[in-house]
């Protein structure tokens, strides 16, 4: 029942982002908001769920990129760039602005899932200049601090709403800009 009210509560917050109620997710699954309480104590608490349950799917992403050997490293690179677990693809960036502003705690939860793709993002850089795909004279450091702090300014700021793109639009340009960037001549 626990998976069932975070892939209800998913559903709800792509709908109606951070509005989203107990009594959506409750009358969406035809069951009573008393069961979802004995499950969940909060609505913070359900939206950690959806944060543990991101944290997974990406997880689970990021290995069938990691393993996926017909990928070579730059492709490899640009995959774990764009990575958005396809269930959370249309939750777009004025839901995650949302979030980040009245649920701060659960938003750098959720963002410390994020995260974790960057360790290995910046293996795949150092690989790739070991394997002269790209430029030897850059900076890991700061192509990495480029891109978190893009990704962060595009989940904390409101940029990209302002100029009618998804968060989806957004990180697949940078990731594309970044790409020309650092490729080998």
């Amino acid at each position: 029942m626990r998976e069932k009210i975070i892939d209800t509560a998913i559903e709800e917050f792509t709908k109606h982002g951070s509005k989203f109620t107990m009594n959506d997710v409750a009358k969406e699954l035809g069951i009573s908001k008393k069961t979802i309480y004995t499950i969940f104590e909060s609505k913070q608490d359900v939206l950690v769920g959806i944060a543990d349950r991101y944290a997974r799917d990406f997880t689970d992403m990021r290995e069938a990129i990691e393993q996926d050997d017909s990928l070579d490293t730059l492709e490899k690179l640009e995959r774990l760039f764009c990575a958005i677990p396809t269930k959370y693809y249309n939750i777009g960036l004025s839901r995650l602005f949302e979030v980040a502003r009245k649920y701060p705690k659960q938003y750098r939860y959720l963002m410390e899932a994020v995260n974790q793709g960057w360790i290995l993002a910046e293996q795949y850089l150092e690989r790739g200049v070991r394997e002269g795909k790209i430029r030897k004279d850059i900076s890991v450091p700061v192509v990495m601090a480029m891109i978190r702090g893009t990704v962060t300014c595009f989940t904390e700021s409101d940029i990209l709403y302002k100029n009618g793109l998804t968060y989806e639009q957004g990180k697949e340009e940078m990731v594309q800009i970044i790409m020309k960037g650092i490729r080998a001549a």
